[in-house]
């Protein structure tokens, strides 16, 4: 209904339920000449781009695996697990192991996944292979916890993104040489600490406000 009322849109994820109704809602946007983007903003904080950084430097050498965990104990059974928290994953997999020299798309080797009596997914698991044949892994739930952490693997070391990996404030570097990459050098810490004087959003009650900005998830 925006799209066709010349509105610019900006999605929040999930986008849609498949790819063909993605491609519908592009098709819409190309025809009518609107913005449409998707509000997935991992990839644009200080953090990831200082990941970018190191993984174009070949600092930890030629990247091959990745690896993303994103579960909560939070509202299994009222949506999909993988729509809600498993987007982040996959987003940040395509993100880092996706080479736009190498043509194909990634192709989904393995998953498995647990039904909530609902009907929606509640806890997910996959490995992916890409084109570049590199391969990444990811696990989603609403229904148990995890670290919610992802971690960069190379030839010559690793990059750690510990919590919150989706809005993340720290990155950590490992090299690793020798036999059997047995030698680690001194980890490489980055901080990247998220603005602290964000201010209140007025409500249209002039004696009461928003609570602010949560960053981890992105409501204010």
């Amino acid at each position: 209904l925006a799209i066709k009322n010349g509105k610019a849109v900006l999605c929040e994820k999930s986008m849609a339920p498949n790819d063909t109704i993605a491609k519908e809602i592009f098709d819409a946007a190309k025809e009518a000449n609107v913005l449409v983007v998707h509000g997935v903003w991992s990839r644009f904080f200080p953090a990831m781009q200082k990941v970018r950084q190191i993984i174009d430097s070949g600092e930890i050498g030629e990247i091959r695996s990745a690896r993303a965990s994103f579960c909560q104990n939070d509202g299994a059974g009222s949506c999909s697990a993988l729509l809600e928290t498993g987007i982040y994953c996959a987003q940040f997999l395509q993100w880092v192991l996706e080479d736009k020299d190498v043509s194909g798309s990634p192709i989904v080797r393995g998953a498995a996944k647990t039904i909530h009596e609902s009907g929606n997914d509640e806890h997910v698991t996959a490995i992916i292979e890409f084109p570049s044949k590199k391969i990444g892994s990811f696990e989603c739930s609403l229904a148990h916890c995890s670290d919610r952490s992802a971690t960069i693997y190379g030839s010559g070391g690793v990059i750690e993104i510990p919590f919150p990996f989706w809005c993340p404030t720290t990155v950590k570097v490992t090299k690793m040489t020798g036999l059997g990459s047995q030698k680690w050098s001194e980890p490489e810490l980055y901080e990247f600490p998220l603005p602290a004087d964000i201010v209140a959003l007025k409500t249209e009650d002039a004696d009461a406000s928003s609570p602010g900005f949560n960053f981890c998830n992105s409501q204010g």
